[in-house]
């Protein structure tokens, strides 16, 4: 054969070799290729999917910034029913320890300082909001109606609702109200004085007045000592005057249309059943909120109020409320006068 031909019959046996060589660098590299495409897409989803789920986690800051009213309203509305919500469930729980409890010959005592709280408050609470849950429940009627109990929270919401400012804000309005009351109760034991006819008694209840009247409260066991005047003739709620019975009731914060009599027997037995709980559980377990809150609903006014001075002041109203029976409810009710007549924090309220 030529040489030519030699050569040209290598070159055709060496070709399949070489091809072969050539098409499985090009699969490695492919394959390479498609691998690093693969890593580098993964990373990019990755990446995406956690700025996606950094950006759902903090849309609650995005629209806070762009719509900060709104954002601020629905806060408000979707804490407070969380709030409610929760406040509902340990009132339905409390009803049915205390149904239990009087099955077994006990009574709402066995509840806790929280508990009887929302026993007492949660009724007057649930009434309070349930007409804007339920007018919101209407078609459209919520974009009316939360901006407007937004707008007046004290109103048509429930302290669920409000901030702890707004708490503090709305008790001191509440209680600036009440102790406008003070004097023209005082007022009206005065003009009962005459009206004992036991000449001991008499003369200790002019003591107790003349102190108050100076600028200072009468003690304890003073106040114990003319107990026996508010289970009869002149201060049991049967033998209070309307005027009277109506001062009475602004002291604590109620209305005077109906029900006077009835309505005051049944704050003071609220009074008493919840100093039996703070007398059994302490004064001091109470937090600074708790114990602010005892303060107002006790006739006193804490603002600006060291700790120590709080808590000395419904120390002293359980030793006087301990001793309250069904028949000298009008006692209790008294407290605020006979107690807090003269405390400073009160005295600034008055105009």
């Amino acid at each position: 054969m030529f040489p030519n031909n030699r050569r040209i019959l290598s070159c055709v046996r060496i070709a399949p070799y070489v091809c072969f060589r050539n098409a499985s660098n090009e699969g490695v590299v492919k394959k390479k290729v498609q691998e690093v495409g693969h890593k580098v897409s993964k990373e990019i989803k990755s990446y995406a999917l956690t700025k996606y789920v950094d950006y759902v986690r903090n849309y609650d800051k995005i629209l806070e910034v762009r719509f900060p009213r709104a954002m601020k309203v629905y806060r408000v509305f979707s804490v407070g029913i969380k709030d409610l919500y929760q406040d509902t469930k340990t009132f339905v729980k409390a009803k049915s320890l205390i149904r239990n409890a009087k099955k077994n010959g006990g009574g709402i005592h066995s509840l806790g300082l929280k508990e009887i709280d929302i026993f007492y408050r949660m009724p007057r609470e649930m009434l309070k909001v349930s007409p804007v849950l339920l007018i919101s429940a209407l078609p459209f009627a919520n974009y009316i109606i939360f901006p407007l109990a937004y707008v007046l929270p004290k109103q048509l919401l429930s302290t669920h609702f409000w901030s702890l400012q707004q708490r503090r804000d709305f008790a001191l309005q509440d209680h600036k109200k009440s102790v406008q009351h003070f004097r023209p109760t005082f007022r009206c034991m005065q003009a009962r004085i005459p009206s004992v006819n036991d000449t001991d008694l008499t003369k200790k209840l002019s003591q107790i007045l003349s102190k108050l009247a100076s600028g200072v409260h009468p003690t304890v066991e003073e106040i114990l000592e003319v107990k026996m005047l508010f289970q009869r003739e002149p201060f049991h709620l049967n033998c209070l005057y309307p005027r009277h019975k109506n001062q009475l009731l602004k002291v604590h914060g109620m209305h005077t249309l109906w029900s006077r009599r009835r309505r005051l027997s049944q704050r003071a037995e609220e009074i008493i059943n919840k100093d039996k709980v703070l007398e059994r559980e302490g004064v001091t377990s109470l937090s600074l909120e708790e114990l602010r809150s005892a303060c107002y609903t006790r006739g006193l006014n804490p603002s600006n109020m060291r700790t120590e001075d709080m808590v000395k002041y419904l120390e002293q109203w359980i030793a006087v409320s301990v001793h309250v029976d069904p028949a000298t409810y009008s006692l209790v009710l008294h407290c605020p006068i006979l107690l807090a007549y003269n405390q400073p924090t009160n005295r600034v309220l008055i105009q």
